[in-house]
């Protein structure tokens, strides 16, 4: 599972890995992207913060930030929770080979694309490595993450199992191999979806066995505890248990995850005092204040801290990645912060040039807050111009959000065919066709 992209978010729940875990799917009855993608991070992925950042508001419900990894969450169903989990982890095969039974070395620039979730960038160079290292675990691994990134799961899901059956000692492999399943579950009819759920506990559990620091499955494991019915394994003090082992491994990662907990249980006294203690740490880790600043970013009358400073500390940290320009978009957006936005854009657009979730997200916020809906407009155009990144909000979604933009400056019959087209795209939008029922 892995941290998912849809304002209901991590995100999933959503992350890139988790972490897309999240933070990047859902406002009201908030749609999960990755993901990612809708995949995240996906990373992942979101996180449910993120997935609130990025996911959609509906306007036949009004409701937002419905809980996402965060990941998410704006589950769907008691499954849902295992698209949420967005995925961040990543290592790469290298070009060399020191003998036909030596394992490739790591491809430092390969890794990197894939932490960073630049997919576009990285898909040529995995389909590469895979082509001339079929027979190789990392290669199969890091070509998997790709596919699915791109919602290729039925292409995904033989590529993670190739890269566990050659190397079933790697807790990454086995984690991809987990938010496959669990992705597959969300996508599965009524009566397989229990199978893979199972499949994802297995995996997951192999992987948090064989890497006691391995954050993202326990962030998986946290949204499989929380959504998961009691018959099959549903537990919140495991929640709980997974929460502790992630503070030890990460301090900032902890943070996020005792704020998944409180705001499972809708305890904002201890979501705003664990916000505090986050904002005054010295964190470091570019995903976790990515993640704290989704959540420290919920909506009024709430407001947790400060995500304009989290936000900036995570882009001082990486300048080259999206999802921090994003949530800061948002942030601007929602506040009608209109000068700072469009500075933080032309920012966004000068480092990371291939990624246009920023205007998305921007889109979002303002459309959540009311805010200059012409802009809001331009924004959804400008990102249905170009091809999505992986793990983030697809063409159909997109459609669907602009749609409500015109629904809301009271050009119906636009608004109609715009979420008209998000269905014929994407027919599993569940809340594009709620909006189409309402509107029609």
């Amino acid at each position: 599972m892995k941290r998912s992209d849809t304002e209901t978010r991590r995100k999933s729940e959503t992350v890139h890995g988790a972490r897309s875990r999240f933070a990047w799917h859902s406002e009201g009855s908030e749609e999960s992207l990755s993901n990612s993608t809708d995949r995240q991070d996906q990373r992942g992925i979101l996180r449910c913060a993120q997935n609130d950042m990025l996911g959609g508001f509906s306007a036949s419900t009004q409701a937002e930030h419905k809980s996402p990894s965060s990941r998410s969450r704006f589950l769907h169903s008691a499954f849902c929770f295992l698209i949420s989990a967005l995925f961040s982890l990543c290592l790469s095969a290298s070009a060399f080979n020191f003998a036909s039974a030596t394992a490739l070395a790591a491809d430092p620039s390969l890794d990197t694309l894939i932490k960073e979730g630049h997919w576009k960038r990285a898909r040529p160079l995995a389909e590469q490595q895979y082509a001339a290292h079929p027979n190789d675990a990392h290669a199969a691994y890091q070509l998997s993450q790709v596919k699915e990134a791109f919602g290729d799961l039925d292409g995904a899901l033989p590529l993670a199992e190739k890269a566990v059956s050659l190397d079933g000692s790697n807790a990454d492999y086995h984690y991809q191999l987990a938010g496959v399943c669990g992705e597959k579950a969300d996508a599965a009819s009524f009566f397989q979806k229990a199978g893979w759920a199972k499949r994802f506990k297995a995996e997951a559990d192999k992987a948090a066995a064989l890497d006691p620091k391995n954050v993202d499955t326990r962030f998986a494991l946290i949204e499989y505890y929380l959504q998961a019915p009691r018959l099959m394994g549903g537990d919140k003090s495991k929640a709980r248990e997974m929460a502790n082992q992630i503070a030890k491994a990460d301090a900032g990662e902890g943070y996020v995850a005792e704020l998944r907990l409180a705001r499972e249980n809708h305890d904002t006294a201890t979501q705003a005092a664990v916000c505090g203690r986050a904002l005054a740490a010295a964190i470091e880790n570019y995903d976790a204040l990515v993640s704290l600043a989704s959540y420290c970013n919920l909506d009024p009358p709430q407001t947790f801290g400060a995500p304009e400073q989290v936000a900036r500390r995570a882009l001082k940290i990486d300048p080259d990645r999206a999802f921090g320009y994003a949530t800061l978009a948002r942030f601007y957006g929602r506040a009608g912060r209109l000068t700072d936005l469009d500075a933080l854009l032309a920012e966004a657009e000068k480092n990371v040039a291939d990624d246009l979730m920023p205007y998305y997200a921007a889109g979002n916020g303002l459309l959540a807050g009311n805010k200059d809906l012409p802009r809001a407009e331009r924004y959804f155009r400008k990102y249905l111009g170009a091809v999505p990144e992986g793990e983030e909000p697809d063409l159909a979604t997109a459609h669907w959000r602009l749609g409500l933009v015109l629904e809301k400056e009271g050009r119906k019959p636009e608004a109609i065919a715009e979420i008209e087209t998000a269905v014929k795209m994407r027919p599993s939008l569940r809340e594009a066709k709620k909006d189409l029922d309402r509107l029609k």
